[in-house]
């Protein structure tokens, strides 16, 4: 009878364990210390508001092969320090997969602005990206189609596009894919133009190899957007061609 007792006993203490580790793991400062013992790696990630919906933010983020338990974590405002991880509470919202599902998004209902982390972990490993700032009601993300395509070497044409509105823009990003959306090419670039596939002013990118020359017989989709330093999706621009 006595050896029920005792069982009853360390059920009820290994729940109280799961339930308090859980509750400490709903802060991002206590996530990361209990992952301390692995190592601290990036994660590629910025947001930006839906086209004509101030209150709905895209959280953006780049799942790398063979990563999982992905989490976003939010501020109760935008007036605190974005460094300090105990300022952080996990959120659960949907996401979907975006750029042929090669990115993912949360996709987040706000009325009002906040800082906004991703984390996953990999093998050994945890992943945190750097503080996003929501901004969609004091800069929310313009839309346009304001691309330039010259095409006169149709397999490897050259995109150009303007400044946003703001001038904010830390660095661009660029993604491709094709009328049945898959991906074929994501890269980063400080300037204001970048032809496929020259990787001359390229300064980060997303690709597992070099990507195929374009077939010039289909309609692909060319999407950039305008990055600040704070993360903060200031355009995007989209254009078929």
């Amino acid at each position: 009878m006595r050896s029920k007792y005792y069982f009853f006993l360390l059920i009820i203490f290994l729940s109280s364990c799961s339930k308090k580790e859980e509750v400490l793991q709903n802060n991002l400062q206590e996530y990361l210390k209990v992952h301390s013992n692995k190592k601290l790696e990036e994660v590629i990630a910025c947001a930006g508001s839906e086209k004509g919906n101030k209150d709905k933010v895209f959280i953006y983020y780049y799942p790398i092969l063979r990563s999982y338990e992905y989490r976003y974590y939010e501020t109760e405002n935008s007036s605190v320090d974005p460094n300090n991880f105990s300022n952080y509470t996990l959120k659960n919202f949907s996401s979907e997969g975006v750029f042929g599902d090669k990115l993912s998004r949360y996709i987040r209902d706000l009325d009002y602005e906040a800082w906004g982390i991703v984390t996953f972990l990999t093998e050994g490993r945890i992943h945190k990206s750097n503080p996003i700032r929501l901004k969609q009601k004091s800069n929310p993300t313009e839309y346009n189609e304001n691309i330039s395509i010259e095409l006169s070497q149709p397999e490897s044409p050259k995109f150009s596009w303007n400044k946003s509105r703001l001038g904010e823009d830390a660095i661009y990003f660029q993604a491709l894919v094709n009328e049945n959306n898959k991906f074929i090419s994501g890269t980063y670039t400080n300037a204001l133009c970048f032809r496929y596939y020259d990787t001359s002013n390229v300064v980060l990118n997303i690709n597992t190899g070099i990507p195929p020359l374009l077939n010039n017989t289909i309609k692909h989709t060319i999407t950039i957007l305008g990055v600040s330093e704070d993360n903060w999706v200031n355009s995007q621009a989209e254009k078929i061609f």
